[in-house]
This record gives C-alpha cells, sequence and structure tokens, in this order.
C-alpha cells in the first residue's frame, strides 16, 4: 500500500485539496442558509435572498465540476493500480526467474485478481476520507464557537466513533484475512476439480467431488458472515454515536433558540450542519471495515510476491516493461534461424537426488536419460530448467540459473511430463512458442504440418472437425490423454529450440503410436545445430536415440545404445516395467 501511495504522490496532494474543498461546500451550505433566512427573509430583503440563493447555486455548480476532476483522477489511479498490482503479480508467477511456490493455482489466481482489486482500493479511501474527516473537525470548532455546549456534544461523539474504530479495526483484520483464505481454499479447490473433472467422471466420484466443494465453500461463506457479523456491530454502533450526537445538538440549539440565544437562521445551520456531519461521520465510520479489506489484501500480495522471491516494485514487473518485453522467438534476425548453442553440458549436477551427474547434449545428436528412480528424472528436469544457482548446467559456455533462465529460454525449451494446453485452437497452440518468420495466419501450414507429423499426429487433422481451426478449451479438456500429449510434442518441435528437452513425450499413446513419434522425431531433431535430451524409459525412444546413459542411484551407470544396455538385467527390467 506504501507503494500505492508513493506511485502517485504528486498527484494525491492536489486531489485531496480538492475533496477537501467539496467537502467544506457540503458543509458550508446549510450555514449560508441560515444567514440568508436571518438576513434576507426575516429582514423582508428579496434581493439578498435572491442573490444569496443565486450564489448558492454557483458555488454547488463549481463544486459538482472540481468533484468530478478530483473523482476522475483518484478512479483512474484506482484503476490503474488494480492493473499495475494484477500484471505485477501475473508477470511474477510467469517469470522463470522467480522461485517456485508450493501454492495451488485457485489460491494464485483468487490473490492476482479479488487481493489485488481490494488493495487498490487505498485509491478510493485516502481522497476522501482525510478531507472528510478535517471538514467534520472544523464544523466541531464552529459550533464551539456558537455555543461550548454544542462542541463538547460533537467533539464527545467524534472521540467515542474513534474509540470504536481503534477497538474494532484489528478484530476485522484479522477475520478479513481469514475470510480471503478461506475463500482462496474453496477457489484452489474449484480449480482442482475442474481441471480433473475427466479423471474425476472416469472414477466416477462426482458426488464425493461436490460434497468436498460443498464443505469448503460453506466454510469460506461462514467465514464471510462472521465478517459481515462484525462489520453490522462495527456500522450499529457508529450509527448510535453519530445519531445521538446529532439528536444532542438539535436539543442543545433548539434551547437556545427558545431562549432567545440563537436566531430562527442559525438553529437552521446547526441543524444542517449537524445532518452533515451525521453523513459524514457515517461514511468515517466504514474506514474499519475499508482499512480491514485493504490492508488484508494488500498483504497477501505482498507475502506472494514475497515467496516468489520479487516485489511489487520490480522493475522487471512494471507494466511499462511488461508492455514493451517481447519473448525471443527462435531467430537472431525475423526470417534467420537461430543459431545452435554447442550443446547442453551437466557438469557435476548435485541437484535432489543427483550425485555429481556428468554428461554431454552435443549439437547434431538425440541422446535419451533413462532413469530406474524417477525421483532421478525430475532432478534432471528441475536442474535443466534453471530453478536453483550454481547448477552445473551449462548452455555452450553459459550457466542455466535462475537468473540466466530469463536470457536462454530462447535456446533452450524444457517440456516437462505434465502438459499444458490454452485456450484456443490448434495452430494457436502450435504457434506460442514457434519462430516469429513462421506464417501463423493460415497462409502456410508447412511448419505447423511438420511439427505434427514428428509428434506422430498427423491424424489429428482428420479426427478434428476444422483441422487447425479447431478450438481446443483450457488444458485440452475437450481432447483425449494422448491427443493432448501429442500437440503438446508438437508445440514443442514446432519452437525449433537449439537445445530441447523432453521429459517422458509419449506416456499416453500406444506402442505404435509411440513407435511412429519416435522416429519422426529423432528425424526431425537430428540435424547438426540441434541438441536433444530424451528423459524417458519408453523402448521405442530409446531405441532410435544416438545414445542412452542409464542413470542409477544418482548417477550414470553405463552409457551405449539401447540394444547393447539390453544386456544388463538391471537396465532391462526396468524398461520392461
Amino acid at each position: 500500500m506504501r507503494s500505492i501511495v508513493r506511485n502517485h504522490r504528486r498527484s494525491i496532494p492536489w486531489i485531496m485539496a480538492t475533496s477537501a474543498f467539496v467537502e467544506a461546500v457540503d458543509m458550508l451550505v446549510p450555514i449560508l442558509v441560515g444567514i440568508i433566512i436571518d438576513v434576507g427573509i426575516v429582514r423582508g430583503s428579496l434581493a439578498i435572498t435572491l442573490l444569496g440563493a443565486a450564489g448558492i447555486f454557483v458555488m454547488r455548480l463549481i463544486s459538482t465540476w472540481v468533484w468530478t476532476l478530483m473523482f476522475t483522477a483518484s478512479q483512474r489511479a484506482r484503476l490503474f493500480e488494480r492493473h499495475r498490482l494484477r500484471v505485477a503479480v501475473t508477470g511474477a508467477v510467469l517469470d522463470p526467474r522467480s522461485r517456485p511456490i508450493e501454492r495451488p493455482a485457485g489460491e494464485v489466481l483468487s490473490i492476482a485478481t479479488s487481493d489485488a482489486d481490494k488493495a487498490s482500493d487505498i485509491m478510493d479511501m485516502l481522497p476522501w476520507a482525510f478531507p472528510a474527516s478535517a471538514v467534520v473537525v472544523g464544523s466541531g470548532v464552529w459550533l464551539a464557537v456558537l455555543d461550548p455546549w454544542l462542541g463538547v456534544a460533537t467533539l464527545v461523539g467524534i472521540a467515542v466513533m474513534v474509540l470504536v474504530i481503534r477497538v474494532i479495526s484489528p478484530v476485522l483484520s484479522a477475520r478479513y484475512d481469514a475470510q480471503q483464505s478461506r475463500a482462496a481454499d474453496a477457489a484452489a479447490t474449484a480449480t482442482d476439480l475442474v481441471h480433473g473433472l475427466r479423471v474425476l467422471q472416469g472414477l466416477g466420484v462426482q458426488s464425493r467431488a461436490r460434497t468436498q466443494y460443498r464443505r469448503r465453500s460453506r466454510i469460506a461463506l461462514d467465514a464471510a458472515l462472521v465478517n459481515a457479523r462484525y462489520s453490522g456491530v462495527s456500522s450499529g454502533l457508529t450509527t448510535l454515536v453519530t445519531a445521538a450526537m446529532m439528536a444532542a445538538v438539535v436539543i442543545i440549539a433548539a434551547q437556545r433558540t427558545v431562549a432567545g440565544d440563537m436566531t430562527i437562521g442559525t438553529l437552521i445551520a446547526v441543524v444542517g450542519v449537524a445532518r452533515s456531519n451525521m453523513g459524514m461521520l457515517q461514511g468515517l465510520s466504514g474506514i474499519p471495515i475499508w482499512w480491514a479489506s485493504m490492508s488484508t489484501s494488500a498483504d497477501r500480495v505482498r507475502r506472494l510476491l514475497a515467496d516468489l522471491g520479487r516485489t511489487v516494485d520490480d522493475p522487471a514487473l512494471t507494466i511499462g516493461h511488461l508492455a514493451t518485453a517481447r519473448d525471443e522467438r527462435g531467430e537472431a534476425r525475423p526470417g534467420e534461424r537461430r543459431a545452435g548453442t554447442g550443446g547442453l553440458h551437466l557438469r557435476g549436477v548435485g541437484a535432489g537426488s543427483l550425485q555429481g551427474l556428468d554428461m554431454e547434449v552435443p549439437d547434431g545428436r538425440v541422446i535419451a536419460l533413462a532413469c530406474a528412480d524417477a525421483r532421478d528424472a525430475d532432478a534432471v528436469v528441475e536442474a535443466v530448467s534453471g530453478r536453483a544457482e550454481h547448477t552445473g548446467v551449462h548452455l555452450g559456455d553459459t550457466e542455466v540459473t535462475s537468473s540466466t533462465r530469463f536470457a536462454t529460454r530462447a535456446d533452450l525449451l524444457v517440456e516437462p511430463h505434465v502438459v499444458d494446453l490454452f485456450d484456443g485452437t490448434v495452430r494457436e497452440q502450435l504457434a506460442t512458442r514457434a519462430p516469429a518468420s513462421d506464417p501463423t495466419d493460415g497462409s502456410d501450414d508447412s511448419w505447423a504440418d511438420a511439427a505434427l507429423h514428428a509428434a506422430g499426429a498427423d491424424d489429428l487433422l482428420r479426427i478434428l472437425p476444422e483441422g487447425y481451426d479447431t478450438r481446443i478449451l483450457d488444458r485440452g479438456a475437450n481432447l483425449s490423454g494422448g491427443q493432448r500429449q501429442r500437440i503438446a510434442l508438437a508445440r514443442a518441435v514446432a519452437s525449433d529450440a537449439p537445445v530441447l528437452v523432453l521429459q517422458d513425450p509419449t506416456t499416453a499413446v500406444d506402442a505404435v503410436t509411440e513407435q511412429h513419434i519416435a522416429e519422426a522425431l529423432v528425424a526431425a531433431r537430428r540435424v547438426p545445430d540441434r541438441a536433444t535430451l530424451l528423459v524417458t524409459r519408453a523402448p521405442a525412444l530409446l531405441r532410435e536415440a544416438d545414445e542412452v546413459l542409464y542413470v542409477r542411484g544418482g548417477r550414470i551407470t553405463a552409457r551405449a545404445d539401447h540394444q547393447d544396455l539390453m544386456d544388463r538385467d538391471d537396465y532391462r527390467e526396468m524398461v520392461r516395467r
């Protein structure tokens, strides 16, 4: 929230000044009405009455114009900050230089949307709360000048309201934190259930899944109801205080008027000021609820960014930077194919379960890595992805780490076992990482044909109703597991990355299709300036690879072609499982 305020430090002063002017005019109008009544109506001066009415009209007109300027500026700042926070969180999550986090996708989505929106409300509250408070205090001073007891009644009411706010605010903040956490849990559950809908239907456990979501949703609802009760108590108390204050002021002023100490115009002015005060104080009474919601949401955004190793003021997460930043798509200049990097080299890699792994994946070669333990395979993919410092993984002469991963991702594509497809057509899926020189408007799909062929997915164009224009739902919900896997593989091949790492790319296809994929994939990638690493146990891929490295206990225990390694009992047993 400090960052939000700091971002608008030049505009906030004049916004608050114009807001104070608008609130002061609202408070001044009943005072002027009282003066006009005493000087114009009571004394029978039509000219003063008409001039006074015209003056009030002009003043209200100017006030409305100033309010329009102030409101437009404050809302523009609020919406800008809402957008900035959303972009910063999304950019941090997608940036490969960010630290990996173990948070459900639904929770991250909730923070990037709901919490980012609420945190930016500080730009809605700040321009009004302080000017309104100053005007209320000023009106209290004016009432005290008229009559000390009027001032006492007003200031006592203000003091009691401040005390109520001070007591309730910490409680509301804690409650809002709990509510947002429960809401994020419910969103995470819903996201997981939607993504796993096919699996749930296959297992026939939809009713159990619905029960689980209803339970999480009910917990979130209960937390929201608790918040509503506390908010109601807060609003009720402040309404009671302001109503008592107004009643006391009106009674005192009426007594002074009956006694002849006040004119009828002054009485009307006092009642009008007290009424305006009551409205402003009721608005100010919502500050604890407002503040609890904003501060809680802002803290949740801050904690997520901190977990990612980033801050909201990170220069790489600004709107200006992200709006102009472009991913390198594979060529030095448009139309020029990206050169090789010198291959992939792992030197003494000890990440995860690995024990000083050494291996080379030179240009022009397709190397298969067969791991007896699946944890070793995951550790290799994690290390190659550059998620840790000093991993010992090199792309040519450049070490791949969390700090260099952003710069090297044009030369290195790691396609993990888990397949992620996005909402869009088949052509758009394949074009995600395709070089910019490839025509992706449908005028020439030869590049896509080659990618589908390498992934053994030629038949998809005959199966899918609209070919390349067939729309794929989020995460490929309208495709089978094998179809999703082959489209993801085709997308990876279409990138023409100098170094390509694939983890178990054929686990969802049958043996015949797997053999076809192995032959086409290796043929497509076995070119002089392209290096390919296959992390797999699939016999067809192992058989087509130029060399197989057998990993056991975190170390390479053998290297040869597949047929020679089949003479080893442990290797043969691993492949046949």
